[in-house]
């Protein structure tokens, strides 16, 4: 290996090492504990040397959320790539790129929401909120092709396949936000049984079957037997 590829390949590994830190801070202790003092301290590093890689502490928490919403947009666009392999089981294929996106880095997943907040984001900079933008985009631009592929091919019921993205999105990052709240008031882990109700009621309706034959004899309409 040459100089200049060992310093390039420092470089990465000092880069990584500060995000790993910023992300250990955020889980640990909430985004405004976040210092780059702390950050320098936590990844070995010298306030000079992250100063050198990083403008601020911003800077370092997008790097390690863009490299973890690169990974959830690889998995992504497996399922697409794979749509038609896939076609009787897109629901749960999607809801498995979920749970590793999720599971992969708990902390760059709840930091990616975090900064998708309104105020959060109006305090970004231009050039990162582009950064946190793009990548946005990219992932829900796939998530939505996935959904309106299966509402074309009548695996989803006939409806906006935007919106229909963003409930089946909106139903997981509920159930986790709500379930890590859970566990820490209570010490009780329903994430499990909660995410596969979910997926039952996203594929067969909330609504009772009889409720919805007797629904329909109401309105006097037949039924057969």
């Amino acid at each position: 290996m040459g100089v200049k590829d060992r310093r390039i390949r420092e470089r990465e590994a000092r880069r990584e090492s500060a995000a790993d830190a910023a992300m250990a801070i955020y889980e640990e202790e909430g985004y405004h504990a976040v210092t780059m003092e702390k950050i320098a301290e936590r990844s070995e590093l010298s306030r000079a040397a992250l100063y050198l890689y990083f403008k601020n502490k911003d800077e370092i928490l997008i790097s390690a959320i863009l490299s973890h919403a690169n990974y959830f947009a690889g998995l992504l666009q497996e399922v697409f790539d794979h749509r038609e392999m896939f076609k009787e089981n897109l629901l749960e294929k999607l809801w498995e790129c979920f749970q590793k996106f999720f599971e992969q880095d708990p902390a760059a997943f709840t930091a990616w929401q975090y900064l998708h907040q309104r105020e959060m984001i109006t305090s970004l900079s231009p050039a990162l909120r582009q950064l946190l933008y793009d990548a946005s985009v990219k992932v829900v631009t796939l998530q939505h092709r996935i959904v309106e592929y299966a509402v074309t091919q009548k695996v989803f019921r006939p409806c906006d396949p935007r919106a229909l993205s963003e409930v089946i999105w909106s139903t997981f990052l509920g159930i986790v936000y709500a379930e890590r709240s859970k566990n820490v008031l209570s010490q009780k882990d329903h994430m499990a049984i909660t995410q596969d109700t979910a997926k039952l009621v996203l594929a067969q309706g909330v609504l009772h079957p009889s409720w919805k034959r007797s629904e329909t004899v109401a309105k006097g309409e037949k039924i057969e037997a």
